[in-house]
């Protein structure tokens, strides 16, 4: 009896040691597709907000000292912002110009060598409702959207600018988020909630205390789109997926998140796979029920992550507190 229990326990530790094994050499692989860029390289800093591509396939990063494109081999600084160099956030229109959302400074619109600056005008409705800019989205008409961190947001058409508030249906002033889905929808994340606007009515899902009935938090961070028309919400409660009347929420380890870490970013990928970034937790990706989650990059921990990008190649851009992460195809 105690030889076969002695046995027994070490086919265990022999299949515990070749799982372990498997696993460090699937991870050198993975970490073999990862490079990291920080001021070494030629960043302005090391802290990223915002993330973007553009059709050359230049990315476009928004800092705590100004943005800054990369060519794939030079960093170029870009840095005459009106009065605060803190750009939030980055949205590139069909023409190319580049608009930034700076925190204090309003929005810039950069057109070849041209700045152009939308300042909030108290005296003035016909201006952008705040110059503290939290996310900026293009529609398929090239309507601007922008987000502020205290007072709704804002629609421009690139002559008139029309502002929305919880006065008007949305669930928060504060607007971490925008996204448009096929359909037209305008979907905003807020300190509140969700809200939906299709032109018309405004819908807004707020948190109820109970996970398993609705969205899995107030502070929605971020909000993307599945190729089955599903709408996921990275919140600071955990992860959210919206059919158009059920609601799947994504909250404990066993889900193949980190256990009570809020979510910052999200991006659905090329090929359909789901991308959440943590507030310093790491990185997950999740397609059908296949979860990997990624904490250590080269041997160095993941901090939080502000924003993802997908290249046409479906590489992944990951901006974080630390630098910016690659994750090659």
């Amino acid at each position: 009896m105690k030889k076969s229990w002695r046995m027994s326990t070490m086919v265990m530790l022999l299949a515990m040691l070749l799982m372990s094994c498997q696993k460090n050499t699937m991870d050198e692989a993975i970490a073999d597709r990862w490079t990291i860029y920080t001021t070494a390289d030629g960043m302005p800093t090391n802290c990223i907000y915002s993330v973007a591509i553009d059709s050359s396939a230049n990315v476009w990063i928004g800092t705590d000292k100004g943005a800054a494109k990369f060519d794939g081999a030079t960093w170029s600084l870009y840095n005459s912002f009106y009065t605060n160099s803190q750009v939030t956030a980055i949205a590139i229109d069909a023409n190319g110009d580049k608009w930034f959302g700076t925190y204090g400074g309003g929005v810039t619109k950069v057109s070849n060598t041209t700045w152009t600056y939308y300042r909030h005008d108290p005296n003035n409705p016909n201006s952008v409702a705040s110059n503290y800019i939290r996310s900026i989205t293009i529609d398929a008409k090239g309507n601007k959207w922008i987000g502020t961190d205290d007072n709704g947001v804002s629609f421009f058409d690139g002559s008139n600018w029309t502002n929305y508030s919880t006065k008007n249906g949305l669930a928060d002033n504060r607007v971490y988020c925008i996204a448009v889905n096929k359909q037209g929808n305008k979907w905003f994340g807020t300190n509140g909630g969700a809200s939906k606007y299709d032109g018309t009515t405004w819908t807004t899902y707020s948190y109820t205390g109970d996970k398993t009935k609705g969205i899995a938090g107030n502070g929605v961070m971020s909000i993307a789109f599945d190729n089955q028309g599903n709408t996921w919400f990275a919140t600071l409660g955990g992860l959210s997926k919206f059919d158009g009347s059920s609601w799947t929420t994504y909250a404990n380890e066993t889900d193949g998140l980190k256990a009570g870490s809020p979510l910052l970013s999200i991006k659905t990928d090329r090929l359909g796979k789901i991308w959440v970034g943590y507030n310093g937790w790491g990185i997950s990706s999740v397609s059908g029920t296949q979860w990997n989650s990624y904490s250590l990059v080269n041997q160095t921990p993941i901090d939080a992550v502000n924003a993802i990008a997908v290249d046409k190649n479906n590489n992944k851009w990951f901006g974080t507190n630390n630098g910016l992460l690659v994750l090659k195809n």
